[in-house]
């Protein structure tokens, strides 16, 4: 170890116990911006483990097993005129508590507290909420605490999504003429077991694809109302193992079926697709968390339960 000259030693010292300070004058800056939060508010609040704050605005409702959650929020920076810089979901969104799936993390805690129908109120030390990082288009600095207001509109089961999701799919079924042999003459939609629809638009030639094959496709992924979310056309050919796990299952089962040169399309329930994906709160963040590599790429582009439409042409089976 190296030695210090004495009074280096000293210099070092009375730093180190100085950053010290400037750590505990930071939790006790935000404790106490916590407790003047509350003491402005005739409310009870609880204190979880982690450090969640929780109260409850309006009670009732009653407990469910169902881990699927349509919920409302508002969110704001705990200090600030929440008036002017809170900012409330346009629509309802939908979570899976308990599964990784919702940033901040405080909010996944803070759910575990709510019944159907209830309002509560939370503040999420920085910890638990966006840390050191800041998101200055949503004036969410470095550090900030968090204020939230949930509110627990719908509660359901993945069963309950997927009776729902077959549904609507059957409706795409209709609504797009998939049945139509004049425009569509190859074969008729076929409805599989797992809950996909398979249709042949162009009639392809050899054997269908054999896990451990690395196959070659060019596709264009839709939601079910059309709009396109991704896309791998010629000039950006996607190759993948099949059964190697690098795609969503519902896209190798859809592969599996096809011939060399064969063009199809596959309709595919969330289950065999994205499941739950992330949800990130406030919603108009959620492309920047995504670069910061804090939910995944596919996140940003794919809601939670969402049915997926690909149109697939196979061009290499190797």
């Amino acid at each position: 170890m190296k030695n210090f000259p004495p009074f280096i030693m000293v210099l070092l010292i009375l730093s180190f116990i100085s950053c010290k300070e400037d750590e505990v004058d930071t939790v006790a800056e935000e404790e106490a911006r916590i407790q003047a939060h509350f003491d402005s508010l005739d409310v009870d609040v609880s204190i979880s483990e982690s450090g969640l704050y929780a109260y409850p605005i309006r009670a009732g409702g009653v407990p469910s097993a169902g881990f699927v959650l349509s919920i409302s929020y508002k969110i704001w920076v705990l200090g600030a005129d929440s008036a002017s810089t809170s900012i409330r979901s346009l629509d309802t969104v939908v979570v899976k508590k308990n599964a990784n799936a919702i940033y901040p993390i405080g909010i996944d805690e803070a759910l575990s507290y709510m019944k159907e129908g209830e309002k509560w109120g939370f503040v999420l030390p920085s910890y638990l909420a966006y840390g050191d990082h800041a998101f200055p288009n949503v004036l969410i600095p470095a550090g900030a605490t968090m204020a939230v207001e949930l509110e627990l509109l719908d509660v359901r089961s993945e069963n309950d999504i997927l009776d729902a999701e077959v549904s609507a799919i059957a409706d795409y079924v209709t609504d797009n003429n998939l049945r139509d042999t004049v425009t569509y003459p190859l074969n008729q939609p076929e409805m599989l077991a797992n809950g996909m629809v398979y249709k042949r638009l162009k009639a392809g030639t050899g054997a269908t694809p054999q896990s451990g094959q690395f196959i070659s496709v060019t596709y264009e992924g839709r939601f079910l109302d059309g709009t396109v979310f991704d896309r791998a056309p010629n000039a950006s050919v996607f190759e993948f193992y099949l059964g190697a796990g690098s795609v969503i299952p519902g896209f190798e089962t859809g592969v599996q079926r096809m011939q060399l040169q064969e063009r199809a399309l596959i309709v595919i329930p969330s289950y065999l697709a994205y499941r739950e994906s992330a949800v990130v709160i406030p919603h108009n963040i959620t492309s920047e968390v995504a670069d910061l590599e804090i939910i995944p790429s596919y996140a940003s582009k794919v809601p939670p339960y969402t049915p997926l439409v690909f149109e697939i042409e196979v061009i290499g089976i190797n």
